[in-house]
């Protein structure tokens, strides 16, 4: 049986107030999963990132999510004021060595 989770859609910097969207999930799905690598990849009318779990030389994908160009611009946006609240409750995150 799905289960009902709580969460908030992305909105704008200087939007205060976040409208509620109420979301469908199998449990297994809101365990989430563990993943310590990305591949971004993009076409011109989509991007395409694979999460993977990568302890030897071989990775394991764990999942890949599609984006339309607007939508991952979005996601951008959203991790960049995430990660800006995150390092002012919690102090700089440490950057690694970039992969391209």
């Amino acid at each position: 049986m799905a289960k009902k989770v709580k969460t908030q859609i992305a909105s704008k910097p200087q939007i205060a107030s976040h409208p509620e969207l109420r979301i469908m999930a199998q449990p297994e799905v809101t365990k989430g999963a563990y993943s310590n690598l990305a591949i971004i990849r993009h076409t011109q009318n989509e991007f395409v990132i694979d999460f993977l779990l990568k302890f030897t030389e071989e990775g394991q994908l764990v999942s890949r999510i599609v984006l339309s160009p607007q939508h991952a611009i979005a996601l951008l946006d959203a991790l960049k004021i995430n990660t800006d609240k995150y390092e002012s409750n919690f102090g700089k995150i440490k950057r690694k060595p970039q992969i391209s």
